[in-house]
């Protein structure tokens, strides 16, 4: 008895000692942060960086980038609309081929999309070296979780009842519940949604400081229009 209360005392106190160290050392880093983005934005922006600001993202990558937007929302809503039929058992082959189709449309843009990176290029980093390395870690981050999104979604179908369904429109093939080799890649595939709506929101985050406390006007690297 007494050993349990001193181990759950020692476990206690090691956890508040971790989440306190952690709490210190995210308001120092976020102090510093902001001490950073108002020293840079008080400097002003001179003419070199008005220079970086302005060049765009080529025309194409654009129009992929809100392509992929309203796809990923879209993957998303049939997703999530799929998991709740599916645990009523009203789950339907027109929602799978509507999820399967749209998570393709996702993988194909974000493959097109990097190789226009290489043969277009892209924009030169702003010069906050913080959130310049910052902003790569998120959009390599991206790309990986949308590769890895699309091939957990295959091998979900691939190893369970969606994928002969799917091939033979046969409804009555569709499982209830992801079990055996299914189970692994379809847990995955939801860990990977929430971790992939964390860094978009990441990724949102660094926009709306660029845009309305830096007020340097990434954004428009993004936008279609065009400086004449």
């Amino acid at each position: 008895m007494v050993n349990n209360v001193i181990e759950a005392w020692y476990w206690t106190f090691l956890l508040a000692a971790l989440i306190g160290a952690g709490i210190y050392y995210s308001i120092f880093s976020i102090r510093n942060l902001w001490n950073i983005l108002k020293e840079q934005r008080d400097d002003g922006l001179d003419t070199e960086f008005n220079v970086r600001i302005a060049e765009p993202y080529s025309r194409r990558i654009v129009i992929i980038h809100w392509l992929t937007v309203a796809l990923l929302i879209a993957a998303w809503y049939l997703g999530d609309m799929l998991a709740d039929a599916r645990n009523e058992s009203g789950a339907t082959l027109a929602g799978y081929y509507a999820h399967a189709l749209v998570g393709g449309a996702v993988l194909a843009l974000t493959l097109i999309r990097w190789t226009f990176r290489n043969v277009d290029g892209v924009p030169p980093p702003v010069g906050h070296s913080l959130m310049d390395r910052a902003a790569t870690a998120v959009h390599y981050g991206l790309y990986v979780l949308l590769v890895l999104l699309a091939t957990t979604g295959f091998m979900t179908a691939l190893t369970s009842g969606v994928g002969p369904a799917l091939l033979k429109a046969n409804a009555s093939l569709l499982p209830e519940k992801y079990t055996g080799p299914a189970a692994f890649p379809h847990a995955v595939h939801e860990i990977l949604v929430n971790v992939l709506i964390a860094v978009v929101v990441v990724h949102v985050l660094g926009a709306i400081t660029h845009q309305f406390i830096l007020k340097d006007g990434l954004m428009r690297r993004m936008s279609l229009r065009r400086k004449k």
